[in-house]
């Protein structure tokens, strides 16, 4: 049984949120070390609440409850199965480049983490999309990431250096960020990952990343410590109606048009 999220919608825009999950197998709570079971940095914190406003559009959603460290999806099948947090598919160290693992789990262990975890989130994604080429011909797959450095810019968009969708579409997504005061630059550092990069089709799916910088949305004080850290209210519910207004700008359709549609629905 897949734990994988979707909202289906009649709509050719996709948005992935494949690094806000938190939860870990229970096997991991005696692998881990101390530190690491308590706390282990850089997820994609909130993403899912920050973008809760998708749910009253007419838009697809993806997304995973479970955390990079069990298994990232955001990269190839084909990448280290077991090592570097920038390129394995299952971490050994964090992304402080500290090691996480007490007992490091086995080859079978990763395999079985790949099978439960890894390829359901691609098939029910690669089945999203082409369910909806086959229905609009086209479609637009925004995948959500959030970030701490070492961009200052509020938004970096990324699209491979200009491969996987056109100027047009990046244009008009760079235009919304900007009309709504993010501080917004185009692939700098963040130029897409492999979701971004393996899913792009010219002119049928247009693919871009968007990494948002924690401190739109999170106290700069929880981003030091080695905690998870906590939404702030006040700059929470702001970037929450400011991307509610980004994404709004693509033309994209409010499912209820009522008074409180949007994120306060």
């Amino acid at each position: 049984m897949s734990d994988i999220k979707i909202k289906n919608e009649d709509s050719p825009y996709i948005f992935s949120i494949p690094h806000s999950g938190e939860l870990l197998t229970s096997q991991m709570e005696w692998q881990l070390t101390p530190q690491s079971w308590k706390f282990l940095p850089n997820v994609d914190w909130h993403l899912n609440e920050l973008y809760g406003f998708l749910k009253h559009y007419k838009v697809n959603t993806i997304s995973t409850p479970h955390s990079r460290y069990v298994v990232d999806v955001n990269r190839p099948l084909l990448a280290n199965k077991f090592g570097n947090y920038r390129d394995s598919i299952v971490y050994e160290t964090n992304t402080w480049d500290e090691e996480i693992y007490a007992l490091k789990p086995s080859e079978e262990e990763i395999d079985r983490r790949i099978e439960r975890y890894y390829k359901p989130y691609h098939a029910e994604l690669e089945a999203l999309i082409i369910e909806k080429v086959k229905k609009f011909g086209k479609v637009y797959l925004i995948d959500l990431h959030s970030f701490m450095g070492p961009v200052s810019a509020d938004v970096c968009l990324g699209n491979r250096n200009g491969t996987t969708c056109s100027d047009e579409f990046f244009t008009t997504l760079y235009n919304a960020f900007i009309s709504e005061n993010f501080e917004t630059v185009k692939n700098d550092v963040f130029i897409g990952g492999y979701i971004t990069k393996s899913y792009a089709v010219e002119d049928v799916v247009e693919s871009v990343q968007v990494e948002l910088h924690y401190s739109n949305y999170i106290d700069a004080s929880d981003l030091d410590v080695a905690k998870v850290p906590q939404r702030n209210t006040a700059l929470f519910h702001e970037a929450a109606f400011k991307l509610e207004k980004v994404f709004e700008r693509l033309g994209i359709e409010k499912k209820d048009k009522s008074l409180f549609g949007g994120m306060f629905g």
